[in-house]
């Protein structure tokens, strides 16, 4: 009987790998954040192309309605005076009906394809104002989105319909009574469990859309928080067993760049759009190195093979911690933009007021 132990091969196990792979995802994630940012907009999961197209669908349509309503004019016009000159020349009843069929050619063709090319555009232009208002967040008040393209809650939610209808938002609901927008299909399942939180009989306030929206968020960000946590114990139980002190102290330093950031969503709810891969994939893949390594150490052998991938784990907890630092520098990166704006717009107001340095010195 074959022994499977036997021929199993820890090099067949690429554990350095698995550390550089997951330091190019998150230097692949982080520079669509920097790329976006430059173009100052920050919609990460308005990016997602299985949430929402990156760019409205009917713009060709718009352009295209537009450029016929030019052309049509411009061929039509002339045979059309042209007509009508022959028509007062020679006084020929049939002109008289071919002029007419021209009039009303030339007339309502262009009228028509530049109305249809103005409803596209308009509706390119409320896609794009919605995705601004949006911003960070998954689920908005229709009110809020009618505020930010100036018109009325009803012609809103019918151009979300529409919207949602030609292909602009792939998972998008429009719940409560046509007075709150879901984005994506997670959004919606935390809307259906908080629902169940709501009775039915319970009379519906002023602000209660507002407030529903500002509680999913919450819960998103609730669940990557607890998640998170969870396997942070799970890697600290599998740290307890290991007696090496230097891969202890790089374990530590992975954990503690794991807290802060779990520390910074928990401040800021609304950053944990940019934490899934963080949550379901970096988080918990580490938690399996530990606990291989925590493993391979019980077995104290020299075994090349096994030091080797043991090795290979350590490597990779340092790639990992480093690129954790990275994900909790640019969590916050926008925070000391704000600041610098702030301060800036401080000192302007100093010194419109008089009240800067230069002037104190004169006094």
């Amino acid at each position: 009987m074959t022994d499977n132990k036997n021929n199993f091969n820890f090099n067949d196990i690429d554990f350095y790998g698995i550390g550089e792979s997951i330091k190019n995802s998150v230097n692949n994630t982080l520079k669509k954040f920097t790329e976006s940012k430059e173009k100052t907009e920050n919609l990460p999961q308005t990016r997602n192309k299985e949430v929402c197209e990156q760019k409205p669908p009917e713009l060709s349509k718009a352009k295209g309605w537009q450029a016929a309503s030019i052309l049509s004019g411009i061929i039509l016009i002339p045979p059309t005076i042209a007509s009508v000159i022959d028509f007062f020349t020679f006084g020929d009843i049939e002109g008289f009906v071919i002029i007419l069929f021209l009039i009303a050619l030339t007339l309502s063709f262009p009228y028509i394809s530049w109305k249809a090319s103005k409803e596209y555009f308009r509706l390119t232009n409320n896609y794009v104002r919605f995705l601004r208002e949006l911003g960070n967040n998954t689920v908005i008040s229709i009110r809020d989105l009618a505020s930010a393209v100036a018109q009325t809650e009803e012609k809103t939610v019918s151009d979300l319909t529409k919207m949602m209808k030609r292909g602009y938002f792939h998972q998008a609901r429009i719940v409560e009574d046509d007075s709150l927008f879901i984005l994506d299909i997670p959004t919606f399942r935390l809307y259906k469990d908080k629902k169940k939180e709501i009775p039915e009989a319970r009379v519906k306030t002023e602000s209660e859309d507002e407030v529903l929206a500002e509680d999913l968020s919450f819960e998103r960000a609730k669940e990557i928080l607890d998640q998170g946590k969870v396997v942070i114990n799970e890697i600290k139980t599998s740290q307890a067993k290991i007696n090496d002190t230097n891969f202890k102290t790089n374990v530590d330093k992975l954990l503690k760049n794991a807290r802060d950031i779990l520390n910074i969503v928990e401040k800021y709810p609304e950053k944990s759009y940019a934490l899934n891969k963080f949550s379901d994939y970096y988080l918990p893949t580490t938690a399996k190195l530990v606990e291989s390594y925590c493993d391979f150490e019980m077995m104290r052998t020299n075994n090349s093979k096994i030091t080797n991938s043991m090795e290979q784990i350590n490597e990779s907890i340092i790639t990992i911690g480093e690129a954790f630092d990275k994900i909790k520098v640019e969590l916050l990166s926008d925070r000391a933009m704000d600041i610098k704006t702030d301060i800036d717009t401080i000192n302007l107001l100093l010194n419109q007021e008089g009240y800067a340095e230069d002037d104190w010195s004169n006094q």
